[in-house]
């Protein structure tokens, strides 16, 4: 049977709550993003995080789209998303071509 005493187990008002909340808050503005865990080949990633992969500024990546260079990309309505496996082929074939 529980103790309906024991703090552990309900949220005090600035004990487990407040930190929940501070995790979960959104990140700032210019602060650095979290590296995302290897992903399935068939994930879609979006203009952010092909950016991040490939360690570019997000308009690098719409300047080679534009000018036919980089990972191919593709329309899902009005959003560009690239396949995560195409993004990785894509790096691994530079790293070939030196």
């Amino acid at each position: 049977m529980k103790n309906d005493t024991d703090s552990s187990v309900q949220p005090t008002l600035w004990g487990e709550a407040a930190e929940n909340e501070a995790t979960s808050a959104r990140r700032p503005r210019g602060a650095p993003r979290q590296q995302r865990a290897a992903s399935e080949p068939s994930e879609l990633w979006t203009i952010d995080q092909v950016a991040d992969y490939l360690g570019v500024p997000k308009q690098t990546v719409y300047c080679w789209r534009t000018s036919g260079y980089g990972p191919t990309g593709f329309r899902v309505g009005k959003h560009v998303r690239w396949r995560a496996s195409t993004v990785i082929a894509w790096t691994l074939e530079l790293e070939h071509q030196k």
